[in-house]
Formats: C-alpha cells, structure tokens, sequence
C-alpha cells in the first residue's frame, strides 16, 4: 500500500495475449524502487474454457485479486485492452483506487464493445480470425508482431516475448459494456504513450492521441518504446509508471 514515502502499490493488468508474467521486468525495477506490485492474470488465457469467457469475466478477476489480497490506496493501471478492463473494475474498486494510469489503452465508447475502439480493418481481421479458429480465439502472427508490436526490440527480445502469448478469447472484446458509473466517478487518471507505438496505423486511428482524448484532461506520460515497452524497456516504463502514479 502507498505510504507516506512516496512508496506505490501498482495494480498491473495486462492486455491481449499477455498474463500477469508479462509485467515480471517492469515489476523488478518497481521493487528496486521501493514499490509493491500486484499483476494478475486475466481468466482465458489459451486454456481450453476460453471460448465461454466473458468481458465481465475479466473484470471479477481483477476486482476479486484486489479485495482478496486487501489492497487499498492503489494506482490501478491497464496496458491496451487491459484499459477497458481497469475501467470498469474501477466501479467496483473506487474506494480502493488513488489514480487510474492507462499505457496504449483500447477504450471503447459507453455501450461499445472494446472490437469498436480498433480500426474497422482491424475489426473485421479479428472476426475472421476468430471464425478460422477452434475456440473462438485470435492470436497475432509473428511478423505483425515483430515490427507492429514490438520494432524497437532486438529480434531475440522479440521472439522471446512471442514465445509467450496465448491465444486471446473473442467473447471478452466483442461484449457491450456499460460504463454509465464509471463515467460518474472522479478519479485522477494518467496516460503513458510509448512514442513509437505503431499498432495501429498513425493518424486517423493511431493510439495517440485518439485514445489520449477519450481519457483528457489527465496527466501525459511519454517515453520512447514499443506497444510491447513492458519488453523491449521495462526500466524506463518503471520510471514513467511512478511517474504518471505519484501525487
């Protein structure tokens, strides 16, 4: 829990692909520091149940960990669609939570799947891939990942964190979510944006600054990196996690 030092307990939840592992070289520098840490895995991840889970699945799992653990006084924050997730564990969790921080985060409109947040492109690739599959799952290949995903990355970084992922359940990012009470909640929020985040393309439907203005006014956060920073620069998404979580 924070405490009076500055010290952060950081609640980190991951995005597609990803489980709480992911966040294991951001969280070794956060220690360093003298933060706690906290980095559940969503439910789903690739396992043979995948295709009955549900967005609201997704949410529990984190809301339940929080309480679980006794955790309060938290900077609760979300990578890509873990954003969407963070948010509306937010209801359940406001009285826990000292500031949401967002990195890359795929927000959907009140009402909208998280599939609606992407470009309409991208959309009708992950329907298609999804369909195509044995459990209703996407999964990126590996030469989208290597340059979309994670171009700053030396090859080895790279192909280490592929090696990693799981399959993505499709039920979670295609569920229509209500956030009429997040939307009444006033919590002080951060964004981190990984400059060289090329996930998608830049302009029109880029991360930055579309998903910057759904979230705006709130604390910016840049540093150089990937969408995958959590890989290729953990040191430096650390320093700019306590940046973007400090008072």
């Amino acid at each position: 829990m924070a405490s009076d030092n500055g010290k952060i307990t950081f609640v980190l939840v991951h995005g597609s692909w990803h489980d709480g592992n992911s966040w294991r070289f951001v969280e070794k520098h956060l220690h360093a520091a003298g933060h706690a840490t906290f980095a559940p895995s969503l439910p789903g991840r690739g396992d043979s149940a995948s295709a009955s889970i549900t967005f609201q699945d997704c949410v529990d799992s984190v809301v339940d960990a929080v309480k679980a653990a006794g955790l309060s006084d938290i900077v609760l924050v979300g990578h890509s669609a873990g954003g969407s997730v963070v948010r509306k564990a937010a209801e359940s969790l406001a009285q826990r939570i000292k500031r949401l921080v967002y990195i890359s985060p795929l927000l959907a409109g009140n009402g909208e799947p998280v599939l609606a947040a992407v470009p309409p492109d991208y959309g009708a690739l992950f329907k298609e891939m999804a369909a195509q599959s044995a459990d209703n799952t996407v999964f990126p290949p590996w030469p989208v990942w290597r340059d979309g995903f994670i171009g700053d990355a030396d090859e080895a970084t790279a192909k280490a964190a592929f090696d990693e992922l799981c399959p993505e359940p499709f039920g979670p990012i295609i569920e229509p979510i209500d956030l009429t009470a997040f939307e009444a909640l006033q919590i002080p929020t951060s964004y981190i944006n990984p400059t060289e985040d090329v996930v998608f393309p830049i302009g029109e439907w880029g991360f930055f600054p579309r998903m910057y203005h759904k979230v705006a006014p709130c604390r910016l956060v840049q540093i150089p990196g990937s969408h995958e920073v959590m890989y290729s620069a953990p040191e430096a998404l650390a320093k700019a996690l306590v940046v973007a979580g400090r008072d």
